[in-house]
Parts: C-alpha cells; structure tokens; sequence
C-alpha cells in the first residue's frame, strides 16, 4: 500500500510538472522600449527575468554560430536570431530576439539539441527566461523539450537596410534611441569602409570597424561562420565546415554592403566605464553577406599647416593617398571663403607628392574668413574618393573658445571641428577647484554670449590655484566625451589679467529650450542664470527628485516645461554637481558628502533666480550651481535637517533676535557647540554652552534663512533650518 501511494504522489507531481504552463508573450511585446527610457540611456527590459513563451520564424541557420565556450557542453555557445511571427515574420522596430540556445543543465549548461536543425525561415515555439548579457536581451531555453518546430520552410531572410548612424556615432559608441530597436535584426550596411581591424587570440580571431560617410563607426564581429579565420578550426561540432576561409580586410576597403544579425556589447552612456565594447555590433551570418567594393584611393591624414592662420599666411594642407589596387593618377585641392559657393564653384589647386604624401597651398585670405576646403584622388580605373569638407577660420590671434564649440551649419553632427587637435585659447574662470565652488575648471570667452565655455580637464598643478574672474590661456587637445566638449589641458597659464562674465538669463520653462535640449548646445559650459520673466516671479521647484542626484526647476509652481538641476554628485567625466551647494535632490543618498549642510529640496522650494554652469552628460543638458550662493534669496519649507536621538527643540522658529536650544535633560555632555551658518556656508554666528537651554543671540542678522548646527567635541547632534524676520 504505501509503495502503491508513493507512486501515485510521483505520477501527480509529473503530472503537475508537466502541466505548467508559461504566459505567451510576442516578440515585439518582449522587446519594446519606450523613447523616454531611451532618450535617458536607460535600455533595461521590463520581461528581465521573466519565464514567457513566444514564437518567432529564425533569421539565422542553427549549424552556423561560433562562440567559442568552457561553460557549456561541447565548448561552444549556440546562438540564433528569430523574428516576431505578425506581418508574415516581417522584420521591424522591437521585433526581432536573440536566443542563447544553451539551457541550465546544472554543472555546465547544455546546447538544445533543435538548434542544428533549425533553418532560417522555420517557425518556432519556444519557452524560456529572459536575460540580459551586457545589454543584449537574451532567451534562455528553460530545458531541452523548451523548443519546437511549428511551420515554416527554410528561406534566407530579407535584411533591412539601416544607416550606421542609426545604431551608433562617430565615437563607435551605441545610439540607443534609434538603435535599440534593431537589436537581434538582420540589417544591411551599404557603402562603409573598413577603418580599422583587429587580429587576436594569438592570430585566430578577427574584428574590423567600418565608418560610413559620415565617420559612423560600427564594429563587425565574429560571432558566426562567415567571420571565422581562414584555416582556423571551427568551434561548432554541426558546422557545415571544418574550418574558417575569412580574410581580413585591408584598411580603406569598401563594402556596397556588409549584412548580419545586431547583438549589442554596451558601451557609451549605456556603460561609460567600458573599455572595449563594440556596442550595437553587427555579425555576418551566411557568405553571401560581404559585398565588397573595387577600392578607390585612400585618402587619410589630412593636416593642415599653420592649424589657424592669420591673415597674411597661407596653409599647406597635406595627405596620405593610395590606391589599394592600382596607381592614384591626380590629387586635387578644392578650396573657397565664399560661404554661399556650392562644391562645385570651389576654386582648385593640384596637389603635388612625394611618394604617398601629396600636398597644396591655399593662399591667405583675410581676416575672419571660413575658408572651407576638400581633396579629391583618382586612381587608374577612374574611381574617386572625395573627402569630407573642413574648413578654418582666419584669425589675428589664433582660436577662440567660440571657434571650437560652434559647429557650422555645412557641417552635420555637434562634435567640434577641432576634435583631435592640439589648441590654446584664453578665457575668464567662471568656476575653479578653490574652497566653496565647483572644483572643476571652466573658462569663458566674456565677449560672446553663445558657444563661449569650455570645460578644461587635466592639466598641471597650477590650476589649483586659480580664481573666478582670472584670465587663462589654457593649451591642449580638443575631446569629446559623449558629446560633451571640453580640452585635455597640458598647459594653463593665468595672464594676470581679470575680466568679469555675465550670466546668460534664460526662462527655466521656455518650452525653446526645455525639456527637450533643443538649441541648449550653443551655451553648454556657459554661465547660465535661469530665472522667471514675470516681473516678481519666483523660479519653482517643479520636480524635487529626477534621480542621480537632480531635480527640476520652472517658472511659478507647478510648471510643466522645467529644467535640470545637479547638484550634490560629483563623479569625474559623468557628474559634476558641487559638494558646495545645500540644496540637492536626496539628503540620505547625497548628504553625507557635502562640505556644507544638506537641505532636501521640495515643491514647496522657491528663489528669485538660480545660476550655474550648463554641463552635459547622459543625454541631458543639467545646471550645476557652484555653491549655495547661486541661489537667488531661496525660500525652503522650514524642517529639521538632521538630528540624532537627542530630542532638541528649535524655538520660536521663525525668530526675531534670539532663538532658544533646548537638549533632553538627560543628555550629558561637557559643552556643545551651536554654529549660525548662512546661504552661502558662511558661519556668522558660533558659541559654546554647558547648558541644556541655551540662548543664542541672532541680533544684527539680516532676514532669511540660515542653518543651526549644535555638536558635541565635532559629532552632529542637531542640525535644522532657522526662519529669520
């Protein structure tokens, strides 16, 4: 009898088993996300975690992946794409999902067993848990019976065609809105060349970055056959080749198309700290996806010489040219200052070499001329490379800041045209690493009101020493730093002159600017003063916590259209709010690290005006106020700040001319000291007390707020905010 019942509980438990059933989930559905998470570098996938069951029709032959593994039976990974089963398996945005077909089969996980057999163009059910592997949403089989063959017939997938800028930029970095979307796809490349190859793994591997038009780089990646190096063994025991025939690429090879599935190896604002990240990453799956182009001549190494001339210099702008296949028969110059003149109307000059080294002179044009200029090379089979136009500005006495933060309109993206470069410009400190400011360093042309800041970065011990108002002269090399402008400093040297920069004032609910970014560019690292434009207006906390460590201000309470505030975080390279301003966003994550007394703001918080550098970092232009007086007479609700378990009473509260402290009387101590702190940090009040109840004289203040500390031998025992009539 109890083995009859000890059969039938294990027949119900596999019964059980056997019966549970997963919520289906289609492809687009597991895939979306919204624009705004986007737009916020924020690409997370709210299925994470989730056990679902979808369908899809595969893009990719199961016997054609090559990822090499110790981790998964066999040493190899398996991987394939497949595509949402509505519209006929038609690819589009958020429709397409890779699936790491390798299952958990405890001490190493397991290949399932259907992948070789899958054929593009096959429809499939599958079950699985989706995971995320460094921003690549995956499907994760739950066991080898997750899978199944439900339609379809082999047919090699339509790739979409897609433009490398839609899936990252010029920096090689991910560009997550229009990008994220065509993770898992199989799209097309046309017209790119090869700038870069990368041979490892002792010789056996092979990577390569092309760039289209535009410098859009994108990496192509080895994750299946058609990649795999020539005589290299392959890793996949169902491949249809024992070993690879790739050849890697010479540089300034073009391809009419490269074709291959989209993983993503997150880098940029999604992950700042990667080093080698490739981003949205496109891999070629079958051999017909290379299509490459007979090569025009390369073209590379444009340098110019002087980099701004004056007006009485000509430039010499010279060039590395070579043709790949055969002999380069001319190199031309085309050049013009007229700023209304098409290409076309470009006056010439033929450009002369030695050996691979071609060069041509521009003559001197007058001063503040846009001198815009191109090359063009042919070779023997009458193919011509004609390289994106540059230009200069002739100047008396070299750059200005203006020159290297405005882009021209004939020019696309917002990245400076001096990029690379190595200048020096002179501008006025409007903020500095000196005590109660925004210890980093920023200058600014005071004679122009637009494209006038900059962000210096390194640079030598001196600028420690340097104040608001000091003019610099600041040497080194123009970066980008996921958009934002600023210069590598290997010299600064202060002129001993001073100068005096005037805030630029902009409405913080001026729907032009806000909250969009749109036309903010021209005033990023500018001293900004935001402020109502109703006369007697107050600028408003609109929303007090917009995480990491920033909150939003507008024009009167309750304003929709606001604008970023950071303050309180400060992090090289991705936040740089001050450690000097009280009023931060969240006094329990950001509080401790202040050098003065945290404040948490509300919408309850007002001031007539708030002021700071425009910074940018992950998508979003931010003001970062320098200390607490750049805040125009701002108004708080009145609260405790920070206190102990010491019951401490602050009365009457608002005061007049003297305010009372009272301790619990059980508390002991020896003598506490109170400090009167005001706006700015200043401490204008300071006396010690061997008393419970203690009087403190506040006559001679002026009205407003200040801040009441009162500490024993340095440990905070009390800390709140004091209303002053």
């Amino acid at each position: 009898m109890r083995k009859l019942l000890l059969s039938l509980i294990g027949i119900f438990a596999a019964g059980f088993m056997s019966a549970q059933t997963y919520p289906y989930v289609d492809i687009n559905t597991l895939m979306f996300v919204d624009s705004t998470s986007l737009a916020n570098c924020v690409d997370t996938n709210i299925y994470l975690g989730d056990t679902v069951t979808t369908r899809g029709i595969v893009l990719t032959d199961g016997d054609l992946s090559e990822v090499s593994s110790s981790s998964v039976q066999g040493g190899y990974r398996p991987f394939f794409s497949m595509v949402d089963t509505s519209n006929g398996g038609a690819q589009g945005p958020f429709k397409q999902i890779v699936v790491m077909a390798a299952f958990d089969g405890g001490s190493q996980l397991q290949p399932l067993s259907l992948v070789p057999t899958l054929k593009a163009g096959m429809e499939i059910e599958i079950t699985g848990v989706i995971t995320n592997f460094a921003g690549l949403v995956q499907l994760q089989p739950l066991n080898n019976n997750s899978a199944s063959i439900v339609g379809g017939a082999p047919q090699q997938p339509t790739p979409v065609v897609i433009s490398a800028g839609d899936i990252q930029d010029h920096n090689g970095n991910n560009v997550l809105p229009t990008g994220e979307q065509w993770e898992g796809a199989y799209v097309e490349l046309q017209n790119v060349s090869v700038v870069s190859v990368s041979i490892f793994s002792g010789g056996s591997r092979c990577e390569f970055t092309v760039a289209d038009a535009n410098g859009n780089q994108v990496l192509i990646a080895d994750r299946f056959l058609p990649m795999v190096m020539d005589s290299v063994s392959t890793v996949n025991p169902n491949s249809p080749d024992s070993i690879g025939r790739f050849t890697p690429p010479a540089i300034g090879t073009i391809y009419n198309y490269i074709r291959g599935v989209i993983f993503q190896d997150e880098n940029g604002c999604a992950n700042p700290t990667a080093q080698f990240a490739g981003g949205y990453e496109i891999n070629p799956v079958f051999s017909t996806d290379f299509d490459k182009a007979a090569p025009p001549p390369q073209v590379t190494n444009i340098q110019r010489n002087p980099l701004v001339p004056n007006a009485s210099q000509s430039v010499t702008v010279s060039a590395d040219i070579v043709d790949l296949d055969g002999t380069v028969s001319s190199a031309t110059l085309f050049y013009s200052a007229d700023q209304t003149a098409s290409t076309s109307l470009f006056q010439s000059v033929s450009m002369t070499n030695s050996g691979s080294l071609y060069s041509a002179t521009i003559p001197a044009f007058a001063l503040d001329s846009v001198v815009r200029y191109y090359i063009s090379a042919t070779d023997d089979s009458s193919l011509t490379t004609n390289t994106p136009v540059e230009f200069y500005t002739v100047r008396a006495n070299g750059l200005s800041i203006v020159d290297i933060q405005e882009v021209p309109s004939f020019l696309s993206g917002d990245a400076s045209p001096y990029e690379g470069d190595t200048v020096s410009v002179t501008g006025i400190v409007t903020a500095s690493f000196q005590s109660n400011d925004l210890d980093f360093l920023y200058i600014q042309d005071e004679n122009a009101t637009e494209y006038a800041g900059i962000y210096v970065s390194g640079g030598p011990t001196s600028i420690f020493g340097l104040s608001r108002g000091d003019e610099v002269t600041v040497t080194g090399v123009v970066e980008e730093n996921y958009g934002f402008t600023q210069i590598a400093a290997t010299n600064v040297v202060a002129t001993s002159n001073t100068g005096i920069v005037s805030p630029v004032v902009l409405d913080p609910s001026d729907a032009n600017f806000f909250p969009s970014n749109n036309n903010l560019e021209k005033y990023e690292s500018m001293l900004l003063r935001y402020e109502n434009p109703t006369v007697g207006g107050k600028v408003w906390v609109a929303n007090p916590d917009l995480g990491f460590g920033e909150y939003s201000v507008g024009s009167g309470q309750n304003a929709s259209v606001a604008a970023r505030i950071l303050a309180g975080r400060a992090q090289a390279g991705s936040a740089q709010g001050s450690l000097n301003v009280s009023y931060i966003s969240d006094t329990a994550a950001y509080g401790s690290n202040l050098n003065v007394t945290p404040i948490q703001v509300d919408t309850a918080t007002s001031m007539d005006y708030v002021e700071g550098i425009l910074f940018y970092a992950f998508g979003d232009y931010k003001l970062t106020p320098r200390n607490n007086a750049d805040f125009g007479n701002i108004v708080v609700s009145i609260e405790d700040i920070r206190t102990s378990d010491v019951n401490t009473r602050l009365y009457p509260n608002p005061a007049q001319d003297r305010v009372m402290i009272q301790l619990d009387e059980n508390y002991e101590f020896n003598q506490l000291e109170v400090e009167v702190i005001d706006l700015s940090g200043r401490v204008v009040v300071e006396q010690r007390t061997a008393t419970h109840l203690s009087s403190i004289n506040l006559s001679g203040l002026e009205g407003g707020m200040y801040i009441v500390k009162v500490m024993n031998q340095g440990d905070m025992i009390h800390s709140a905010k004091l209303m002053l009539k």
